[in-house]
């Protein structure tokens, strides 16, 4: 979390000519032309692949910014750039400066800015269990990038739109604070919104042709698919929502394929080149996790660190506890937590615009649209803040909103949100204060003793457990499941002994 406050607003005039523009290039006879890696005819709305390559030059620094920057880790770094370039080799557009790029997030997903600029996130390797499963993700995304989908999208005027509220609380709240509740069209959520069923078949297919034509083992495309499917169930279980249900940024809801539709396109892609989906191909095992032993593991220090209900930001130095049963996710702008109740937190940041206080700030700047109620000065960890509530609506119904400003510079507030469905306003109130009143700042000597968690890769002993293995997760009671997914061991399934197996290190 790097707490610079985030500019979503997309005004009404912006998306009305925004609009007209596409509905302009929908009336018009267009670019169709036809692909040389799908080998059909495609409407890019007049975008030639010279502007696929500006558009992802202007957007790269957007990308980084929005997921944390770039992993810095060279051995890691060079080692997926140069599977990338081998893969792009096969591809049939020689053109586009491809770039792929390890993104310093937890968060697990993978996709493709046009022009041929790809990513992957460091969440997503953590999961990997082979160079094959790499492959077979990067192939997928330079797919994209060769049917050039990106261009169909813009030229059939599918503007990628997420109803976000607060990172990935997912409630859709009327009468919040303007700021946070008018979120459009930015970069970041347009890059990983999911394309159509028919561009992922067809991703699919073509991203068989690269990495089988490359050496992989093309099976390894459905095997890490469903390592993702196990990882969203358990992510879900984790958040407390129904198995099937994954958050925004999650890959199986940016990429919903399922493990036949990757057979029914290994077929697809037998039948069109080379590529043989039964049992070719090298796997490459041992390399792959000879290159992440070491890799940061959950979230980097640099931008904070979820430790149980605990965030520290050792930068920042300062430190608050979110209340029991919650469960918080961090990013670049924000962390976002919820309880399996419904029940929701945010903490973020905001310019002051001028407020000469934390009450100030909060009556006219932050909530100036709101109604608020009980509005307060208070002091927390020496610093002068406010708070008041408000109500709204969500999905599911009314719910109660209590806002907190904490002084952090001239220039800046610090706030909070905490959001409970109007039935368990009472129920919370008190977890809420608490988790206001426990913000304060830590010392150089506490920021310093903050460390990262590093994914290590070791030999299983005669006399190691599942368990013993698994207690250095940060997921509490779901550290075993977690354990299970990052190792693909199934359900009641062990390991053997010297069997090379991820752990997590503090």
């Amino acid at each position: 979390m790097c707490l610079e406050p985030a500019n979503y607003h997309l005004n009404r005039r912006q998306l009305l000519a925004g609009l007209a523009s596409g509905a302009a290039l929908a009336g018009s006879a267009g670019c169709v032309a036809t692909n040389a890696a799908s080998g059909r005819d495609s409407f890019t709305g007049f975008q030639s692949i010279e502007d696929d390559i500006a558009q992802g030059r202007a957007d790269h620094p957007k990308i980084l910014k929005s997921f944390g920057g770039a992993y810095e880790g060279s051995r890691l770094v060079g080692y997926v750039q140069k599977i990338g370039l081998a893969l792009a080799k096969q591809a049939e557009y020689q053109q586009y400066p491809y770039r792929f790029t390890i993104l310093n997030t937890q968060i697990v997903n993978a996709f493709a800015l046009p022009g041929g600029f790809i990513y992957i996130t460091r969440g997503l390797l953590s999961l990997a269990s082979s160079e094959a499963e790499l492959a077979g993700v990067l192939s997928h995304e330079l797919a994209h990038v060769t049917a050039r989908h990106g261009a169909e999208r813009q030229g059939a005027q599918q503007v990628a739109q997420i109803g976000l509220l607060l990172g990935s609380i997912g409630l859709q709240v009327a009468g919040l604070p303007s700021e946070l509740m008018q979120i459009g069209q930015t970069v970041a959520l347009a890059a990983i919104k999911g394309y159509s069923r028919e561009h992922e078949f067809e991703a699919d297919t073509l991203g068989v042709r690269y990495m089988s034509k490359a050496g992989y083992n093309a099976d390894a495309m459905a095997t890490f698919l469903a390592s993702l499917r196990e990882h969203s169930q358990v992510e879900a279980r984790l958040l407390g929502l129904p198995p099937g249900k994954v958050d925004e940024f999650n890959i199986m809801s940016t990429h919903p394929r399922t493990v036949e539709r990757v057979k029914q396109a290994q077929q697809a892609a037998a039948r069109q080149s080379s590529a043989q989906p039964g049992g070719k191909g090298e796997w490459r095992r041992d390399e792959y996790l000879d290159r992440i032993d070491g890799m940061v593991f959950g979230d980097d220090p640099k931008q904070g660190v979820i430790r149980g209900q605990v965030f520290t930001h050792p930068v920042l130095r300062i430190k608050f506890q979110a209340p029991d049963g919650f469960h918080l996710r961090n990013s670049p702008n924000r962390v976002a937590g919820r309880h399996p109740s419904g029940a929701a937190m945010n903490f973020d940041a905001g310019p002051a615009k001028g407020a000469a206080s934390a009450y100030d700030y909060l009556d006219s700047v932050w909530a100036s649209q709101s109604r608020l109620h009980d509005l307060e000065s208070l002091t927390i960890d020496g610093r002068d803040a406010a708070t008041a509530w408000t109500t709204g609506r969500g999905q599911k119904g009314p719910v109660h909103i209590r806002a907190l400003a904490i002084r952090r510079n001239q220039k800046e507030f610090y706030r909070f949100m905490f959001i409970s469905p109007q039935d368990q306003a009472q129920r919370w109130a008190r977890p809420y204060r608490r988790s206001g009143l426990s913000f304060r700042s830590i010392s150089r000597r506490e920021a310093a003793k903050v460390r990262a968690y590093r994914l290590l890769v070791v030999p299983a002993r005669t006399d190691d457990s599942i368990a013993g293995l698994a207690r250095t997760l940060p997921y509490g009671r779901f550290n075993e499941d977690w354990f299970r997914v990052l190792n693909d061991l199934a359900p009641g399934q062990t390991f053997k002994p010297n069997q090379r197996l991820k752990v997590v290190a503090g």
